[in-house]
């Protein structure tokens, strides 16, 4: 019933667990809301919601690389209003709870994300502050930075070494498959 699948993320020990977020994270003019997280346990036959459908808008998904039940999601949230949906969330328990663990501002959520996979205790987020509707449009503002965590996405530094510092509009963000010590960012 959604049209908008922003992302689709196979579990990284049995690939026949596939997980899908919803919304259109690019918000254009017209963008389409999503409802959450979905998964699959069966290569995608049957889906089942797992939660954060008040968030509107899921950017990505990435699963732990050894623990299953570990997610983190970046949430865009309800883009034509201020408010506290945006941002990063981890469960712990495959989907049935969900924390927020990083809210930037009432306009700005997370684009991106990024886990290592030999160091899963670190994790990367791209914000980008992005309001849409008849009154305003915010693509650039001071939460469009890039955040690392390095104690598995509880509390997070914003990265400023070799970055721009002026303000900024949305980040990508891209992780060596050789060296996940390597981050790359593309910024507008």
């Amino acid at each position: 019933s959604y049209l908008a699948i922003s992302h689709i993320q196979f579990d990284p020990q049995d690939p026949s667990i596939v997980y899908v977020a919803t919304g259109d994270p690019n918000i254009s003019g017209l963008p389409h809301i999503g409802n959450g997280i979905y998964k699959s346990e069966d290569d995608g036959a049957t889906w089942t919601n797992i939660g954060l459908s008040e968030q509107r808008i899921i950017s990505k998904i990435a699963v732990h690389p050894t623990e299953q039940n570990t997610l983190y999601a970046g949430a865009m949230g309800l883009p034509f209003e201020r408010n506290n949906d945006r941002g990063f969330y981890k469960t712990t328990d495959g989907g049935t709870t969900w924390e927020q663990t990083l809210l930037l501002d009432d306009d700005a959520g997370i684009t991106d994300l990024k886990v290592n996979p030999q160091n899963p205790d670190i994790v990367f987020a791209a914000g980008w502050n992005r309001i849409r509707n008849n009154q305003e449009s915010v693509i650039y503002g001071p939460e469009s930075r890039i955040y690392r965590s390095t104690d598995g996405a509880l509390t997070w530094d914003t990265l400023t070494v070799g970055l721009p510092t002026d303000t900024l509009c949305r980040i990508g963000l891209e992780m060596s498959q050789n060296d996940p010590n390597t981050l790359w960012a593309i910024i507008i």
